[in-house]
């Protein structure tokens, strides 16, 4: 990265006011949605449940294997860590009501963390895409199924953190954070719904018009706050205006990567933003949303399935394996792909060639 380069880390170290002097900003709601990914010990039981724990308590060096060793980039989050335990502004926030569940019958990864600012303001978190085939595969889901069981766990956490706090209410998160952010914004009590001061969706995909159909309520009142990358993936998926509504910000990286968060770049207190998403996102662009949403829901989750199934037989759990394994994983992938429908494999050429390309030898 360029030696002048700044990004949450940075941003946490370098700006300590307290939030009783600056008020929450979308840089602080990046933080928080990473600090999400972190998976906290059961030691950890005051974060369990709902008299918290401060974040400065958490830089303990038996814990840090374990929170963090999943993750894409634990060095990152290490450096994250520290940033938090030793800020003025973030060390005393609380963490409570952490929740990780994984169901692989439905599908389904949640977790859900709040954030006590205060004793009258809360940050409701949920975690996102993680790197597994799996984590990947629930977010596609989302093209066919009209509720997903990791939407109704993040309407029910919302409620429920709630009815255990006062006051102000964030709520937000990274990838598919962002996006069970919104449906549960959306979707929660008007009485909770009052409360909310914002909701933020940090590269997070957009909602089908067959999911919005179901919702209810006045969802024109929700304040929504999107920020996506130069070069973003999930953050087009399923919302033909992201372009249009969100923040475009600068990324250090390429490709697929300018997802983490780590890479996107920050300039005193906000990101630094850029005019519009390069070319190179045009993947992703209004012409797969459009095939999405005019397609039956039956053939949405064909295509999705028939894609997942070539993923699969790479035999890895992570996505970044099938990559750095490509000897043995790509031929397995490139058999599958030849033994589908050739409808099928002709589809998923024409709109994830860029996807598949990333993860072939030599791609970026």
């Amino acid at each position: 990265m360029p030696e002048s380069f700044k990004n949450i880390v940075s941003y946490v170290w370098e700006h300590g006011e307290p939030f009783a002097e600056r008020p929450l900003c979308r840089v602080d709601s990046l933080v928080f949605s990473q600090l999400s990914y972190v998976q906290l010990p059961s030691a950890a039981v005051e974060a369990w449940g709902w008299t918290g724990l401060r974040l400065h308590e958490l830089w303990r060096s038996d814990w840090l294997e374990e929170m963090t060793g999943h993750m894409y980039d634990p060095a990152g989050a290490k450096r994250l860590l520290a940033a938090v335990a030793a800020s003025p502004r973030f060390r005393n926030v609380r963490i409570c009501g952490y929740v990780s569940q994984v169901d692989q019958v439905s599908e389904m990864q949640f977790s859900g963390m709040s954030f006590q600012i205060s004793p009258q303001e809360t940050y409701v978190a949920y975690r996102g895409t993680d790197n597994t085939v799996l984590g990947w595969k629930e977010n596609f889901n989302m093209a066919f199924q009209v509720q997903m069981p990791s939407q109704v766990q993040a309407l029910r956490y919302l409620e429920r953190t709630a009815s255990r706090t006062q006051g102000k209410l964030w709520v937000g998160g990274h990838s598919k954070g962002g996006t069970l952010a919104i449906y549960a914004a959306m979707s929660c009590a008007k009485e909770v719904r009052e409360r909310l001061a914002c909701c933020f969706s940090h590269d997070g995909p957009g909602i089908t018009s067959v999911m919005l159909a179901e919702l209810q309520g006045d969802t024109e009142s929700i304040r929504i706050d999107k920020t996506i990358p130069e070069a973003s993936l999930f953050g087009l998926l399923f919302d033909q205006d992201a372009q249009d509504d969100s923040m475009v910000v600068r990324s250090v990286s390429s490709g697929f990567a300018q997802h983490d968060p780590l890479s996107w770049e920050v300039d005193g207190c906000d990101f630094v933003k850029v005019e519009r998403v390069k070319r190179s996102a045009n993947y992703l662009d209004s012409s797969l949303n459009a095939w999405i949403e005019q397609a039956p829901l039956s053939e949405r989750q064909r295509f999705v399935e028939a894609l997942f199934s070539v993923f699969k037989a790479g035999d890895e759990e992570f996505f970044h394996d099938l990559k750095v394994n490509w000897r043995e994983t790509w031929p397995r992938m490139v058999r599958a792909a030849v033994d589908l429908d050739p409808e099928e494999r002709e589809l998923l050429i024409r709109q994830f060639g860029n996807l598949i390309k990333e993860l072939a030898p030599g791609g970026e």
